[in-house]
């Protein structure tokens, strides 16, 4: 464990978050290139509010395919920010240990997605709300309950991208008593940018623009660069804040090296 304040660590979430912007341009261009394609794939296969179209069958199957492959391509860039600000390593490799911290990283990811909705349907089932006020309520619980769970095991994250293999009592235990930190670390360091997104969205809605205005390639594609640049610069500064809480918390989960 590193001994550092609240402020410290989100401090240093940012200088990292920059240093990890300049030192990896190729990585950077070619995860937002990367992104910014699939999202536009997946953009053209869903349905746009107030046109009364809905795309082919093929197209929807594209969009699925192209928004998984986002979700690896995110897990990716998550893993090398990682890499890189607690072992400082640059670029390359792509894939650390042959793509296994990428595969245990989704498994998680997907086993946390399929206990929420086991979790969902078991309790919609036994309560079997009735209004839509209940129904609300129900899926308020369980988004709380996911929530906790997922920042309670977040240290697991940092620890699967520097090849460790799946511990997640570790991450329970090491993340004991620290949930609001784990929770307010990278909620701090990302206010700027909630600050900027909450600009662009008055902006555009002074500017009249509708989904229904964005359904032209050209538009989808400006959606899908706008999307790529706010998502990537998110998971950029809550990585960077993810390894030094990491640094900052692990005790039973393999220690980084040192600073």
């Amino acid at each position: 464990m590193q001994q550092m304040t609240f402020m410290e660590c989100v401090k240093r979430t940012w200088a990292s978050s920059r240093e990890a912007a300049t030192q990896m341009p190729a990585l950077m261009l070619g995860a937002f290139a990367a992104y910014t394609a699939l999202a536009w794939v997946a953009f053209a296969g869903r349905p746009v509010p107030g046109t009364g179209e809905v795309p082919s069958g093929g197209l929807v199957f594209a969009a699925d395919v192209a928004s998984l492959l986002n979700s690896i391509v995110y897990l990716a860039f998550i893993i090398k920010v990682h890499r890189f600000v607690l072992l400082r390593e640059g670029a390359a490799p792509l894939f650390p240990f042959g793509a296994k911290p990428l595969l245990r990283m989704f498994g998680v990811g997907a086993a946390l997605t399929l206990a929420l909705v086991v979790t969902g349907l078991v309790l919609y089932a036994v309560l079997r709300p009735h209004y839509a006020g209940g129904e609300a309520f129900l899926g308020l619980i369980v988004a709380v309950v996911w929530i906790y769970v997922a920042v309670r095991v977040s240290l697991l994250f940092p620890s699967l991208s520097l090849g460790n293999r799946i511990d997640l009592r570790a991450a329970w235990h090491d993340s004991r008593g620290h949930f609001w930190a784990l929770i307010g670390v990278p909620f701090v360091a990302v206010l700027p940018l909630i600050a900027v997104g909450i600009v662009v969205l008055i902006v555009i809605g002074v500017a009249g623009i509708t989904p229904a205005s964005l359904a032209s390639p050209g538009r989808l594609l400006l959606l899908a660069v706008g999307q790529s640049v706010g998502n990537l610069l998110f998971a950029l500064i809550t990585a960077a804040g993810q390894a030094w809480l990491y640094r900052r918390h692990a005790g039973r989960l393999p220690a980084p090296p040192a600073a």
